[in-house]
């Protein structure tokens, strides 16, 4: 399967943690996008190692919160991009795979709350 076919949330992964619970997942997803939000400002190229992996840690955790497999994976990649690891060009690609990724990901979370009020509207609810 391609990237791009990829689902960016492992619904599967998620639900083990809200049983379903729809009013609960929106809850993480809007904690998920606070949260990105927050820590994606401080994701520069020239942060200094503690920044850097502070930042990137969060974001992985925050990731995996939700079941943002791919996300964390490219967080947890970034984490060992300081001291000797943090050679030329690597934060800079790292932060816009990483920025690209948050997009999809947000980019799911609203197909998911558009899917959500169609269902509501459609039940009367």
């Amino acid at each position: 399967m391609s990237i791009d076919s990829d689902p960016e949330i492992d619904f599967d992964h998620l639900n083990q943690y809200v049983g379903g619970d729809e009013d609960l997942t929106a809850e993480i997803f809007g904690l998920f996008q606070h949260q990105v939000e927050m820590w994606g400002r401080a994701l520069v190229a020239d942060a200094d190692d503690d920044v850097w992996m502070s930042v990137t840690h969060s974001l992985k955790g925050t990731a995996k919160a939700v079941g943002a497999v791919h996300l964390a994976e490219l967080c947890e990649k970034a984490e060992a991009y300081v001291g000797a690891g943090n050679r030329a060009g690597l934060r800079e690609k790292a932060i816009q795979d990483i920025e690209f990724r948050i997009s999809r990901t947000i980019t799911e979370i609203q197909r998911w709350e558009y899917r959500r009020k169609m269902n509501d509207i459609r039940s009367g609810s």
